[in-house]
């Protein structure tokens, strides 16, 4: 297991080899050098970066600060945003698993709501094709509103004052944009992930929370992951930042969490280390396993990892399995958060990446496609 480490400012923190897999001589100091860079172009007011290789530390380090006067530590706790949706997506699965539910369910067996739900084709409102899935929720193509007007007076409705179930209901009772299975619509938030959280609650009979903690968390020894950060944990929750005429206006103070509600976000509500992201990532390299803990049959993780959609994003190589994009060349599971946090897993490397810093969206998704590309280039397979 990974172990978290505090580091003074500055204070780089490498590793040098696992397995078969380690980082070139000079890409310890390039990645090292590419963090500090960040922070000293003001691009990011601080940012940690880790690199792990079946369980074991590659590479790790931190610059900058994680709030005004403090330093970035290693163990931060900071929102993973729309990495969250593996994490929903694996809540999903693990009810399959138990026969509680198929991908194939309509989700009007969940959320009578969607059982009256219409399609907008020319302004005027059909009957859907086909009804909306569970399957089609994890691929966003259930043709779901997810932008626009009317989503966003839902969404500002219930996030954050309602419940998980209340913002659900609300989306159900929005026109579709297409038929379902027809178009990818992931949208600004990826909103079908809401519904899907809203699923796990009623079929499990637990809030989205409980189940998380009861179900994964725990089970895999993730002590550092939460959707509202526990007391005791608060100085290692970092402030959030709001780019503001080229410098940093503070958006939340450290060890300032969000007000608790009943609303816990499946499409990106949790809030985690490093070190929990990259063990929680072994998942996935492992083929469902963590150490001696099995979670999730091979075959079921297998079909996470599986691209869906095909034509249907259309971005060449690219493809959406169930939780995260897909880089159909590789196999590469893994997804962008917010612009600030960004996680990958790299099965035929066993490879799990995590880089995240305290910047409110839309954060630096340019600076964190660098920071893959760098740790592609320095990667080295004997």
């Amino acid at each position: 297991m990974l172990g978290p480490t505090t580091a003074a400012r500055g204070e780089i923190l490498s590793g040098l080899v696992s397995k078969d897999v380690k980082l070139s001589a000079d890409g310890q100091q390039v990645l090292d050098e590419s963090l500090a860079l960040a922070v000293e172009s003001g691009r990011v007011p601080g940012i940690v970066g880790m690199l792990g290789v079946d369980g074991e530390s590659l590479w790790s380090a931190v610059a900058g600060d994680m709030g005004p006067g403090a330093p970035m530590r290693s163990d931060v706790i900071m929102p993973l945003a729309s990495v969250g949706k593996m994490y929903t997506a694996t809540a999903v699965m693990l009810l399959l698993e138990a026969g509680a539910l198929s991908v194939e369910d309509p989700v009007s067996d969940f959320i009578p709501e969607f059982d009256s739900v219409m399609v907008s084709v020319n302004e005027n409102l059909v009957a859907p094709a086909s009804p909306v899935t569970v399957h089609h929720l994890l691929t966003h193509t259930g043709g779901l509103m997810v932008d626009g007007d009317l989503f966003w007076e839902a969404w500002n409705a219930h996030s954050g004052k309602t419940t998980t179930g209340h913002l659900a209901r609300a989306l159900a009772e929005l026109p579709l944009q297409s038929h379902p299975g027809s178009a990818f619509a992931y949208g600004a938030t990826g909103a079908s992930y809401e519904v899907l959280g809203a699923i796990v609650e009623v079929v499990s009979g637990q809030t989205l929370e409980e189940f998380m903690e009861e179900r994964i968390f725990r089970p895999l020894g993730l002590e550092d992951s939460h959707f509202f950060v526990p007391e005791d944990k608060l100085d290692r929750l970092a402030a959030l930042f709001r780019r503001s005429d080229g410098t940093f206006a503070l958006e939340r103070q450290l060890g300032e969490d969000r007000p608790r509600s009943g609303f816990f976000h499946g499409g990106g509500g949790i809030q985690a280390s490093g070190t929990d992201l990259l063990r929680f990532g072994e998942l996935f390299v492992n083929g469902g396993q963590v150490d001696e803990m099995r979670l999730l049959e091979a075959r079921t993780v297998e079909t996470m990892m599986r691209d869906h959609v095909g034509d249907l994003l259309p971005i060449e190589g690219l493809g959406w399995g169930y939780g995260a994009a897909i880089k159909t060349a590789t196999g590469r599971y893994g997804w962008v958060g917010g612009g600030h946090a960004k996680a990958w897993i790299d099965p035929a490397l066993q490879l799990v990446a995590y880089f995240g810093f305290p910047l409110m969206p839309p954060g630096e998704p340019v600076l964190l496609e660098e920071l893959e590309h760098l740790v592609d280039q320095h990667l080295l397979v004997t």
